[in-house]
């Protein structure tokens, strides 16, 4: 009960922080579809994307690394994350050259890419620094600059839109200015802790860092690929407009994102912890049953409520994204049950498995937009990023089974496909209506769930 009490602890701590900032960034969606229009959101959200692709290569992926290393080795902590400074140092160095070269070539909108690569340099320091307060159980203060970050995203995009001028612009000048106060914010948090000391500096610390962290990139890459190829190929096929609506409706499973976010957080610390147990086959497998539980049921909650949501995030040039919500909506199922299994290889150090299965998944992903989007249009992505997601899935579970085994739930996982699927007919048929039934019967059929919840809840409070 130790483990599970702590797991449920660390899950609120996170989920104090995330749902807020979760909430916050939902409640952003429409002031930005209110001052961008189609063409202008394409292209933030476009350049967002990019950026999110160029973190891995210039942070190595060193923010899961100090994580796994800290929690594991904390006598070694001022080497650990002295040495994972040391080299964010030169790789923050290499950006601010190729800024700096930018700044002499005349191109066209020269200067949306320079703020692009500002936006990539802060986004490389702040996720190491988070991390590391993670890594060193600050749980509550990562949880508030979660938070701090997403209320400062709002309030400063809210402030630099009402100026005049290229709102992209002032989109990226309010997130960059969120995430140096972040920076900020984080560094008076850790005032009383050597963060760096150049003496500190091993070696064999980078050596072992980045032998970790380097297989975890082309995996992030690939990922990248699978979550946003579509964006790419949606304005290459369809146009800026068109894939400025998909992105709205990405937004959509964001929501059950929230949840897998959170709980990933805290599951990612216990699994580590619990690696070496004899019964972690038992917990791991429990874990996973409820996750996919609670997944399905938050899938189908915001599926009965789907044309409301639609209604109050954005305005009415972008209402017919909720054709792409349910396909994505049970593609994030896959991708937050991949994200689960993925856990398994760093257990076992294996990041390798990671970026094997993640590449199968990133090309099918590619291969079936080009094929599919042509013909469906922003559907075919969706269909693609199911389909792709899926596969990972499958293939995790099969090959992480030797190192844990998951003992699946069949009656969750029957219950759930044909619950969900008649969802989507019903909604894709107007019966709208008709959509307060299904998350009932996901837990009417499946309510062992609900009762151990409750049970752990009124264990945890008793203690």
């Amino acid at each position: 009960m130790n483990r599970v009490k702590q797991l449920f602890k660390n899950t609120l701590i996170f989920g104090i922080g995330n749902i807020g900032s979760k909430l916050i960034q939902f409640i952003a969606v429409p002031m930005f579809t209110f001052f961008l229009t189609t063409k202008e959101y394409g292209e933030a959200d476009l350049l967002t994307t990019m950026v999110s692709l160029a973190l891995p290569f210039f942070s190595l992926c060193l923010y899961d690394a100090i994580l796994r290393f800290i929690i594991d080795d904390p006598s070694n902590e001022e080497s650990i994350i002295s040495s994972a400074i040391f080299v964010t140092g030169i790789l923050v160095g290499i950006l601010t050259i190729i800024d700096l070269f930018l700044m002499f070539l005349n191109v066209p909108n020269i200067f949306l890419y320079r703020l692009a690569i500002a936006f990539l340099i802060v986004q490389v320091i702040q996720s190491l620094l988070a991390q590391y307060m993670k890594a060193i159980g600050k749980n509550w203060l990562y949880s508030i600059n979660g938070l701090l970050l997403s209320v400062l995203i709002l309030l400063l995009s809210l402030l630099f839109f009402q100026f005049d001028g290229n709102k992209v612009y002032w989109y990226f000048y309010a997130q960059i200015a969120a995430y140096v106060i972040s920076i900020i914010f984080i560094e008076v948090c850790l005032m009383k802790r050597i963060v760096f000391r150049l003496a500190s500096v091993r070696k064999s610390w980078i050596k072992k860092l980045t032998m970790y962290s380097l297989p975890l990139i082309p995996n992030q890459i690939m990922w990248w690929v699978m979550n946003a190829s579509d964006r790419l190929l949606v304005t290459y096929f369809l146009g800026l407009s068109i894939n400025g609506i998909y992105a709205i409706a990405a937004k959509i499973p964001s929501l059950t994102n929230v949840v897998i976010t959170i709980f990933m957080q805290a599951w990612q610390l216990s699994s580590f912890e619990n690696a070496n147990n004899k019964d972690r086959n038992i917990f791991f497998s429990s874990v996973f049953n409820n996750l996919l539980f609670v997944l399905v049921l938050f899938s189908s909650i915001i599926m009965t409520f789907l044309m409301a949501i639609m209604t109050i995030i954005a305005s009415k040039s972008y209402y017919s994204a909720w054709e792409y919500v349910p396909m994505l909506l049970l593609g994030g199922i896959f991708s937050n049950m991949s994200m689960f299994l993925g856990t398994n290889y760093l257990v076992g150090k294996n990041t390798g498995g990671i970026f094997r299965t993640s590449i199968i998944g990133a090309v099918l992903n590619v291969g079936l937009n080009i094929f599919l989007i042509p013909k469906l249009g922003a559907n075919g992505a969706s269909i693609s990023t199911l389909v792709s997601y899926l596969v990972v899935c499958l293939i995790r579970l099969f090959e992480t089974n030797r190192l844990i085994h998951i003992n699946i739930d069949y009656r969750l996982l029957l219950s759930a496909t044909i619950i969900l699927l008649t969802q989507i007919g019903c909604l894709y048929a107007h019966a709208f209506v008709a959509q307060i039934i299904f998350p009932i019967l996901v837990l009417l059929i499946n309510y062992k769930y609900v009762f151990n919840a409750v049970k752990v809840g009124k264990n945890i409070m008793n203690r």
